[in-house]
């Protein structure tokens, strides 16, 4: 009896060690699969015609997956000079990880095309230029000037991620991602100016540092409307800029 029940308890353990094994396993390749990043190619042409639609395309992936389940991926466009007036093109998900829109050029000039992906928990936002029409010398070179010295538009970027719907009375969790010169930016102040148009009183939030380059917070919207939600940040004496949105409450 003492020799059968010594075999079994043998055998046991190295069920155990070897379940063990094979859980360390299956957690470091789903740790491994998590660290993957994600990839954004953005596809947009060298140039257009004023009046004409251009198509603008992304591919998403994460290693050889196909991404068809991003969270947000829209097209932010500004004419080089004007990042202030910048408009936002929400993509739509056609086949294979691929997300397109269209956009129409109502004037001659040198424009910024920049995607911002969120997918898998993680976001990415390459971008390139298109040249509408007819040109001038000194536009091409303000651009040039801008990627070699580090001008606000073509080294900050700044992604308000907010939730899908927002009631009002309930407190919504919002997030910030903002990159310097494509790197995350680290230890910057953060802030939400939050407001109405013709409100006299604008409410300021302090965001908090989560990760690189993410900073979280939250506000609950007192009433139903529409919302301006401007995104400060700044750095130093370097970086102070800001982003606008609007935001709808229900």
């Amino acid at each position: 009896m003492k020799k059968i029940s010594l075999f079994m308890l043998v055998g046991f353990l190295a069920l155990v060690i070897a379940a063990c094994g094979n859980s360390n396993e299956d957690n470091g390749a789903k740790k491994d699969e998590k660290l993957e990043a994600i990839d954004a190619k953005l596809d947009v042409p060298e140039k257009g015609e004023k009046g004409e639609p251009v198509s603008l395309s992304t591919k998403v992936t994460k290693g050889d997956e196909n991404v068809d389940d991003a969270g947000e991926v829209k097209y932010e466009i500004w004419k080089n000079g004007h990042k202030d007036e910048s408009e936002m093109i929400e993509a739509k998900h056609e086949k294979g990880g691929l997300y397109k829109a269209e956009k129409t050029f109502q004037e001659d000039g040198l424009y910024t095309v920049q995607v911002h992906v969120t997918a898998r928990d993680m976001h990415t936002m390459p971008k390139t230029e298109i040249a509408i029409g007819e040109v001038g010398a000194g536009e091409h070179e303000e651009a040039g000037e801008d990627h070699h010295h580090g001008d606000h538009e073509s080294t900050v970027s700044i992604h308000l991620m907010k939730p899908d719907s927002i009631t009002a009375g309930e407190e919504a969790e919002m997030k910030v991602h903002v990159e310097n010169k494509e790197a995350a930016l680290e230890d910057a102040r953060v802030r939400f100016e939050i407001y109405q148009d013709g409100q006299e009183k604008h409410e300021w939030v302090d965001l908090t540092p989560d990760e690189a380059g993410k900073y979280s917070g939250s506000y609950t919207f007192p009433e139903k409307g529409s919302y301006n939600v401007q995104v400060h940040v700044t750095k130093g004496e370097e970086i102070h800029e800001h982003s606008m949105e609007t935001v709808d409450v229900q």
